[in-house]
């Protein structure tokens, strides 16, 4: 196989991997009804699934950040592509609850090290101000695979056992494993790694922008953990769907209005970035603020149309944050620490956000409701839009005192 060199070619090879890391990732969420069978599981122990490969994601990702920071990238992808696709096909022959919670575990360890590597990669191979395009592209694979991930979950287990989901998945992984290791990395890409350093990592907790980012991305990965683990169930219990039709509904509902809303994210805040002067988590803000009534009336309605609809909009504004996020940690960080900020990014977000949501949102259901429960992410998600909006501001009047200075 020939090297791949041309930042074209390297995004599509990474977006690849990224549309198998999260179909990979949310493949398990639409069995919960066979597990729960299968294994006698209540709703807390089937979030506690999401919630322990949060936990082994969120600690692995600060130690393999900072290594992507100071090795060479696509080794460390390589190696965990590799790590989590095999990690998937032991996942297919489990007998027990224990043992799924420690093969989803060790999914988890191999996923930490894709994305800190990948998004450095990025950067290094495309200029500020086509970032967050670029970003939103690799973002599709993410959403693509994960919707996929829901649909076909749905339909193989409904037909042929939840256990093949976990074979067929495996496969495309470890050919892609071997795919990332032809990439070729510029050699300048890791000429500041001795500025990674005990000292420069601190001072990124210094940077209120970069605090601010953080706590929003907590309330916005708890909501989005939130409804990747129960909207399938929610659509089961409410609206009578089977498993495979509460999953091919879900899953077209977020193919359309996902992608649409990854591009249009990175489009607008890359727009407002370069001609207005406005940070990138002023378009993010206005996304979730948007989407907070549509996402109530998803969870109250008993009209047909107005679910579909509301769910595919509310989709569209809530993904305007993939590609721009990604951007944003790399606008206001050090260039020697892209990996790395975005490495502790993820720890705090997911170990905070996304790790208690979905055993939280089980152990609300068991003690109350489902619907009950996913009213939490209402107000997650408001809270997280706000939030981004107090950060813009906050840059918006930071770079108005550098530019009178």
């Amino acid at each position: 196989m020939d090297k791949i060199e041309t930042p074209r070619k390297i995004l599509l090879v990474l977006t690849l991997i990224e549309f198998i890391n999260y179909f990979d990732r949310q493949v398990i969420f639409p069995l919960f009804s066979f597990l729960k069978s299968d294994f006698g599981l209540s709703d807390f122990e089937l979030g506690l699934i999401g919630t322990v490969f949060m936990i082994i994601h969120a600690t692995f990702s600060v130690p393999l950040g900072i290594l992507a920071d100071k090795w060479i990238r696509k080794n460390i992808i390589a190696i965990g592509v590799g790590i989590w696709s095999i990690a998937t096909l032991i996942t297919g022959l489990v007998q027990n609850f224990h043992q799924l919670l420690i093969t989803r575990g060790a999914v988890g360890i191999g996923e930490a090290s894709y994305a800190p590597a990948a998004t450095a990669l990025i950067a290094d191979n495309f200029p500020v101000e086509k970032r967050a395009r670029a970003s939103s592209i690799f973002h599709l694979g993410m959403f693509l695979g994960g919707a996929l991930g829901m649909i076909l979950a749905g339909v193989i287990g409904t037909h042929l056992g939840w256990r093949a989901c976990f074979f067929i998945v495996a496969v495309p992984g470890l050919v892609l494993a071997f795919s990332a290791l032809m990439i070729k990395e510029k050699k300048h890409s890791h000429q500041n790694s001795n500025e990674v350093s005990k000292k420069s990592i601190l001072a990124l907790f210094k940077n209120p922008a970069y605090i601010m980012t953080l706590v929003s991305g907590i309330m916005l990965t708890f909501t989005s953990s939130a409804i990747i683990a129960w909207m399938t169930q929610f659509f089961i219990r409410y609206h009578n769907y089977s498993v495979d039709q509460a999953s091919l509904t879900i899953g077209f509902a977020v193919v359309l209005g996902g992608p649409l809303g990854i591009y249009t994210g990175g489009f607008v805040s890359d727009w407002l970035y370069n001609k207005i002067g406005y940070p990138r988590s002023f378009a993010m803000s206005l996304g979730f603020i948007a989407a907070t009534p549509l996402m109530y009336l998803t969870l109250t309605t008993n009209n047909e149309t107005l679910l579909l609809v509301t769910l595919v909009i509310a989709t569209f504004l809530m993904t305007w944050y993939y590609g721009p996020m990604v951007a944003l940690i790399q606008d206001i960080v050090p260039g020697a620490l892209k990996a790395t900020a975005f490495a502790f990014y993820l720890f705090t977000v997911h170990l905070i956000g996304s790790t208690p949501a979905p055993a939280i949102l089980g152990k609300v259901s068991d003690a109350i409701d489902l619907q009950h429960a996913m009213f939490i992410v209402v107000a997650t998600n408001l809270l997280g839009g706000l939030l981004l909006l107090i950060t813009s501001i906050m840059l918006i009047k930071k770079n108005k005192l550098k530019s009178t200075s």
